[in-house]
């Protein structure tokens, strides 16, 4: 297998781990996006880490809408408020892979859902969100802010900040929020919830929070491993070449912002 530059620890091909590794390299390259990745091999390392990462992640990051006999088993959150988040907790750390490869995706998805203007200002304006607030609704800024206390200390997020997202998400949730703060996306996303009574409104938005807190409390552990190891993007010396398609994909603007701020480094 082709493999380009790395710097403290090797990532692992495909070629080089048993079978049951191997395996889980291809669930993760088919899941997400079809781009064999450097995450899976630098987890080849422990396998275990490998082969429980993909259907580990996708439980809070990727999986929408999962139900079993009724009852709601993940994707609490709707995937762009995710990916808002993913990507302000790691500019907030500087870890370069999840920058890039969340730039990528996050990008990506708002073009998908045809919010590709929105996307892309919003994404954008993240390293510094709190100076364009008009941008970002009122219930993105709460988690944005709430983003940046957990990764910076969890100790600074206070009983009312709490409160304040409690109320706006249940309000989100039951669809009582100005038009002006709701998408069309988000009315379609809320329509499962329609007959909740208050108890499982009340359940419901736990649920959000957990998961949310879950999701920032991830990604700083996953900023600090990238960052540690000094993981790589896949570039041209590699199986398939990310660098080129985060070129051909996010618009140059946040390609230099995220240049910007990690400094050329890791």
């Amino acid at each position: 297998m082709k493999q380009g530059p790395w710097t403290r620890i090797r990532p692992l091909q495909i070629d080089e781990v048993d079978d049951y590794t191997a395996s889980a390299y291809k669930q993760g390259e088919l899941t997400w996006g079809h781009f064999p990745n450097n995450l899976m091999k630098m987890m080849g390392h422990c396998p275990s880490l490998a082969i429980t990462e993909v259907p580990y992640a996708n439980a809070f990051i990727f999986d929408t809408d999962v139900f079993n006999n009724g009852k709601q088993f993940a994707g609490f959150l709707e995937r762009p408020l995710k990916e808002l988040l993913i990507s302000r907790t790691s500019l907030f750390n500087r870890s370069r892979y999840s920058v890039t490869h969340h730039s990528f995706i996050g990008y990506f998805l708002f073009k998908s859902l045809n919010r590709e203007e929105e996307g892309h200002r919003k994404l954008l304006h993240l390293h510094e969100y709190q100076n364009y607030r008009s941008i970002y609704t009122d219930r993105e800024n709460l988690c944005l802010d709430y983003a940046v206390k957990v990764a910076q200390d969890a100790h600074l997020v206070t009983d009312d900040e709490f409160k304040q997202i409690k109320a706006i998400f249940r309000r989100h949730n039951t669809g009582t929020l100005p038009s002006s703060q709701m998408a069309d996306f988000d009315r379609k996303f809320i329509q499962k919830w329609s007959a909740y009574d208050d108890a499982a409104h009340a359940r419901l938005v736990d649920s959000q929070i957990v998961e949310m807190t879950w999701l920032i409390g991830q990604f700083c552990l996953l900023n600090r491993w990238f960052t540690a190891l000094q993981v790589p993007d896949e570039a041209a010396d590699d199986e398939v070449d990310f660098l080129r398609a985060y070129r051909d994909a996010v618009p140059q603007d946040i390609r230099d912002r995220n240049e910007k701020l990690l400094q050329g480094g890791f």
